[in-house]
């Protein structure tokens, strides 16, 4: 990380001394004509970035002249020499560095690690040079631009600089943090840690039988079967009671007119070929959001195969295309086109044949042998400085500006390397390349024009790719046809282990050999049933396929068993059978094949060559423990991908995306958004009061705003358990029974009381419908905030909320007084008694403490009784009326 981040500071260190440079050139016009030659003077530059560091830290070292060398440009002129740093050490020390060669525009650097504590002196030395016109050391010409200064003689400088050393380190750049909430691209460019996350998918894995094909990929991947989104590809499912054949499905396009063939994802976004009727590529080529399967384009009249993600670093350029490119081939034309809109960019013509190795930096190379010429080339579609990719190809600075839009360019001898070989059979075929490692190749091993049986000898070689030992030999073996007529394939081959295969088909085992001899290491092993070797039949290749991740071989099949071997020793690590079918098809097991081998997990699912109509049911999509063969999580799904349900399954950013051909729609899985909801019931309450605090968690991913789930859960979709996820997402997305036993997420609550204390209100598990509840007693009076907070799960990234509470005093108690005795003697209704009448003298002593006011309750009986005499009064006096 120190490296490249230095390198970068280089680069920009650089450019500014290269802009310095030019507009002091642009203020001050260079007099020519020098004759005789001249002593020209120079004043050299030194700077030490930072200047205070401790022991142990590094500091950036700048030189730079004035001057920079006058026929300096490109790769091709001259360069100031014998640069030196001579460094002294606090104790008195002195040491020299160098001598330095400087680039085009005068200046080198160089990282300085100090030992001790003090003051450190630099002092860096230009002896002074006479003027070429080219360079010190590959001789190629420069610019005559400044041609009248060669010659001339450019005079000795130095310049000084210190560097503190202290105890306290310098505090380094900050290192940003793995997500731990919902993230979406792009990827903001100082989340360099996020690499690790974040990934493409540029090179489709291709079927399992063809030699070569891969299953292991970098970055994140699904821990969880939860569904992120759902889109048609065409019709799918059962048709319906229109057709004599009972219960008949749509036509799946298994196994030659296959659908989503080639699916790529750059970037966040994944692209694929949309089927047209039974026709598997005659829709629009389309362009979808991987987080929402929201259409951003397509384009009717393409139909790329393969992405490529180019890093193109020079002095003048650096970091990664923008958008990347899709490409589609014909013949040896290959088209470029951009990710982000569909349109044509340019193309490269006179492609040599071959197989597509991805560089270090995203460039796609192929290695081509010609055997008659004894010479192994390394073509590659990168901007080299003589390609026509370049501004302007050549040594000039244009060659080093990557400048391809609206061109055709001839390809055919832009190779990055050519050597002699030794004398190799002529038959032989690559098997495997191992960028600036070595490159594997064999003679056939099957007889030509059989199907079975193993020539002998089968020659296995080997290629240096070493840039020190380039095309030399490393080994060449012949090995004996196997007895009992046994056909000996290549299997797959890994760089970790260094360990190459051979499998044999009739027995279905395995051979592990040494890639840097070829010798015997273990084997054949492996015991399996014998459906492994069904498909084997009528065709050449194996009926099991092999493939390398985590320094094991994993192998599937037919037989529905799924085996892990040590490549280093052959030893059986472990076997995955969970697959009984019963009754539902005739392999017994479930037939399982490897998706994808990525994150420490295994993806496999079934399938076979050409399903009926309609499919036998409870096909599975499986996640399974790469190390310990530990089912994760299963659910349904007839996964497909490309043709006879045995090609790898794209996977990027976290997400898997796949063709369930039980309703041929497209399915992505990953960590989807949740949303959490808290609320109070009554929000103002008394001192030692309860109050129930309430509230949901719901998934929130693209996937429950499509028409159904929204329709189907107008106040959203609930967020369940991973336990219950497989069930869940079944019902949620493929129509089958809700499940009974859900359960849903645990949500902690908490509050901050009005003295800014913490409360732990406790944790609740919410139910299968997303709700969640619990009853608190506030211990304080005053204001609260109450918050509600899911951690998050292997299938939702977390979500919280937050609401208010009031807690006021207790009202006081009260006790109502007692009323006195009322008289209950008959009133003389015939004649009024007009006398005032004789009542007690009213008690005009103060209330004393204990005397009691009139209760609520009381005043309230009154108000009623008098209401009921007004209005049988009012009633009265209607009746009179009438």
């Amino acid at each position: 990380m120190k490296t490249k981040k230095n390198k970068t500071t280089a680069s920009i260190l650089t450019t500014i001394v290269t802009l310095a440079i030019l507009c002091t050139s642009l203020a001050f016009p260079i007099v020519l004509a020098h004759d005789p030659s001249i002593d020209v003077p120079t004043y050299a530059y030194v700077t030490i970035s930072p200047d205070t560091v401790s022991v142990g830290q590094t500091a950036f070292v700048l030189m730079w002249l004035n001057w920079p060398p006058p026929s300096a440009a490109g790769v091709g002129g001259d360069r100031w020499t014998g640069y030196t740093l001579e460094v002294t050490k606090p104790n008195g020390d002195i040491e020299t560095l160098g001598p330095f060669m400087s680039d085009a525009t005068s200046s080198t650097w160089h990282l300085f690690t100090p030992d001790q504590l003090g003051e450190y002196t630099f002092v860096f030395n230009f002896p002074g040079q006479e003027a070429s016109l080219y360079h010190p050391v590959t001789g190629i010409e420069g610019d005559l631009r400044y041609g009248d200064y060669i010659g001339d003689y450019f005079l000795p400088s130095s310049a000084t600089a210190t560097l503190t050393v202290q105890e306290e380190p310098i505090e380094e750049p900050q290192t940003y943090p793995l997500p731990t909430e919902y993230w979406t691209r792009p990827i903001e460019g100082q989340n360099t840690a996020w690499t690790s996350i974040a990934s493409n998918y540029l090179n489709p894995f291709g079927a399992a039988y063809r030699t070569g094909s891969q299953r292991f990929q970098y970055g994140d991947a699904p821990d969880s079967p939860h569904i992120i989104w759902t889109k048609p590809l065409e019709d799918g499912g059962i048709v319906g009671v229109e057709y004599s054949i009972p219960s008949v499905s749509y036509y799946t396009g298994l196994s030659y007119e296959s659908r989503f063939n080639t699916p790529l994802i750059i970037n966040g976004r994944l692209y694929y070929d949309a089927p047209l009727s039974n026709n598997a590529k005659d829709g629009p080529y389309t362009c979808v959001d991987l987080l929402t399967g929201e259409v951003l384009w397509e384009n009717d009249e393409i139909s790329p195969t393969f992405g490529q993600l180019y890093l193109y670093e020079s002095f003048n350029q650096h970091g990664v295309i923008t958008n990347g490119y899709l490409w589609q081939t014909s013949s040896n034309r290959w088209d470029a086109y951009d990710s982000l809109t569909g349109e044509w960019l340019f193309a490269l013509t006179d492609v040599p044949s071959g197989t597509n190795v991805y560089g270090s930096n995203g460039e796609i190379t192929r290695y081509i042998f010609d055997y008659e010429a004894n010479t192994l080339g390394l073509w590659t579609n990168e901007a080299l400085p003589d390609s026509p990719l370049v501004r302007t190809p050549g040594t000039s600075s244009n060659a080093y500006q990557y400048r391809p839009i609206g061109k055709e360019a001839n390809m055919s001898q832009n190779y990055a390397w050519t050597v002699t070989i030794p004398d190799l059979p002529e038959d032989s075929t690559i098997i495997a390349a191992i960028p600036d490692d070595l490159v594997l190749g064999a003679t056939p091993t099957i007889p030509s024009g059989a199907r079975f049986g193993t020539e002998d000898p089968v020659t296995v070689w080997a290629i240096s790719l070493n840039p020190e030992t380039r095309g030399q030999l490393l080994w060449m073996k012949d090995y004996s046809a196997p007895e009992g007529f046994l056909t000996r394939l290549m299997g797959p081959v890994d760089a970790e282990t260094r360990v190459f295969t051979m499998n044999d088909k009739e027995t279905m085992q395995w051979l592990g050999y040494d890639l840097d001899s070829g010798d015997l290491l273990w084997g054949p092993v492996g015991q399996t049933r014998a459906l492994n070797y069904y498909p084997t039949i009528g065709m050449g290749s194996s009926g099991q396929a092999g493939f390398v991740a985590y320094g094991n071989l994993y192998v599937g099949g037919y037989g529905g068993e799924f085996f892990c071997y040590d490549l280093t020793d052959g030893t059986l690590n472990w076997k995955y059978d969970n697959t009984f079918s019963g009754t539902q098809t005739p392999w017994g097991n479930y037939p399982i094949f490897p998706a994808a081998i990525c994150d420490g997990k295994v993806y496999l699912y079934s399938g076979e060559h050409s399903p009926n109509a309609p499919m036998y049911q409870d096909s599975l999509v499986r996640c399974i423990d790469a190390f310990t063969g530990d089912e994760l999580w299963t659910m349904m799904s007839w996964g497909a991908v490309g043709s006879f349900a045995d090609e790898g399954w794209p996977i990027a950013d976290g997400h898997i995306v796949y063709l369930n051909a039980y309703d041929n729609q497209l399915y992505c899985i990953g960590k989807g958004p949740s949303e959490t909801t808290v609320t109070v019931q009554d929000d103002i309450v008394s001192d030692g009061d309860s109050v129930l605090i309430k509230g949901r968690v719901t998934d929130i991913s693209a996937g429950t705003t499509q028409n159904e789930q929204a329709a189907r859960f107008p106040n959203g979709v609930p967020a369940v358990s991973d336990e219950s996820m497989s069930d869940w997402m079944e019902y949620l997305y493929m129509q089958k029974p809700c499940p009974v036993d859900l359960t849903g997420v645990e949500v902690t609550l908490s509050a901050i009381d009005p003295n800014g204390n913490f409360q732990d209100i406790g944790t609740v598990t919410a139910d299968g419908y997303g709700m969640f509840k619990k009853m608190w007693t506030p211990p304080v009076e005053g204001e609260y905030i109450i918050y509600a907070t899911f951690e998050g799960s292997n299938s939702y990234w977390p979500s919280f909320d937050e609401t208010a509470l009031g807690v006021t005093q207790a009202a006081s108690a009260s006790t109502p007084i007692e009323p006195e005795t009322p008289d209950t003697e008959t009133p003389d209704t015939e004649t009024p008694d007009t006398e005032t009448p004789d009542t007690e003298a009213p008690d005009t002593e103060e209330p004393t403490a204990q005397t009691a006011l009139i209760s609520t309750e009381v005043a309230i009986l009154v108000v009623v009784a008098v209401a009921v005499v007004v209005g049988v009064a009012a009633f009265w006096t209607l009746r009179k009326r009438k």
